[in-house]
Formats: C-alpha cells, sequence, structure tokens
C-alpha cells in the first residue's frame, strides 16, 4: 500500500494536506505506523524515482504484508479500516 510520510514532508517545509491533494487525489486518510505494524505489517521508507507513469516523490513510503508478496490478510485490512482517520476529508463519505 503506498504512503507518503507527514514527518519528512514537514521536514521539507511543506504543508502535508496540501502535498497529499491534488486534482487526482482529493482526500486522504492517516494511519499512525504503530497501529500499522501491530496488525503484522511492515511500513518504511520507499522513494518514488521519476518515470513516466509517476512523479518524483521522495516523501513516499509502502505498507508490505510481512511475507512479500502477499495480500494483506483479511483482519489486517480490517485494522487498517478501524484505524483509517480522515487527514483530508471527503464529504459525505466515511473512512473504513
Amino acid at each position: 500500500m503506498s504512503v507518503d510520510i507527514e514527518a519528512l514532508i514537514v521536514a521539507a517545509g511543506m504543508e502535508p494536506k496540501r502535498f497529499v491533494t491534488t486534482p487526482v487525489f482529493t482526500a486522504s486518510v492517516s494511519f499512525p505506523a504503530g497501529r500499522i505494524r501491530r496488525l503484522d505489517l511492515m511500513v518504511g521508507y520507499d522513494p518514488v524515482k521519476n518515470s513516466s507513469s509517476a512523479p518524483d516523490n521522495p516523501y513516499h513510503g509502502q505498507v508490505w504484508a510481512r511475507q512479500l508478496g502477499k495480500r494483506f490478510a483479511r483482519k489486517q485490512q480490517k485494522g487498517l479500516a478501524a484505524a483509517a482517520q480522515w487527514y483530508v476529508e471527503l464529504a459525505g463519505v466515511a473512512p473504513g
């Protein structure tokens, strides 16, 4: 699962909510890294380099299942939904 790391965006002097809101991405949710790790998932830094399909993003991170290539278990999916909190709200839609 692709994520942006708030602490890196703040350290770069940018406003995180503006960074994660573009014409393509109109809303976002947040998850504390500790909650992700308690679901037996890994979270870490995974910067995106410029390519034809994605712009450069030095603040990009990733959430992985412990067994690479495996999908998130149903329990992990439900845990992520329960941990989700609006970061930039989409009116009329409830997170999770």
